[in-house]
C-alpha cells in the first residue's frame, strides 16, 4: 500500500514468476509494465537490477 522505490504508485499490484518474469499494474498513473526472462535462479541479482532500471526508465518517461 506504499509507493514503490522505482516510481510505482501506492495501490499498484504486481506478480513475479519462477523464471524471473515480472509484471505490475499501476492504476493511479494508468500504466503497466512487463519484464520476462527465462533465467534461473529466481530473483537473480542481475535480472532484478535490470528490472529496476526498466521500471525507473518507464516512469521517468512519464514525467
Amino acid at each position: 500500500m506504499q509507493r514503490g522505490p522505482n516510481g510505482r504508485s501506492a495501490g499498484s499490484i504486481s506478480w513475479a514468476g519462477l523464471l524471473n518474469c515480472y509484471f505490475w499494474l499501476d492504476p493511479v498513473k494508468q500504466v503497466t509494465g512487463t519484464f520476462f526472462t527465462q533465467i534461473l535462479p529466481f530473483f537473480d541479482d542481475r535480472v532484478v537490477a535490470l528490472y529496476g532500471e526498466f521500471e525507473r526508465g518507464l516512469y521517468a518517461g512519464l514525467d
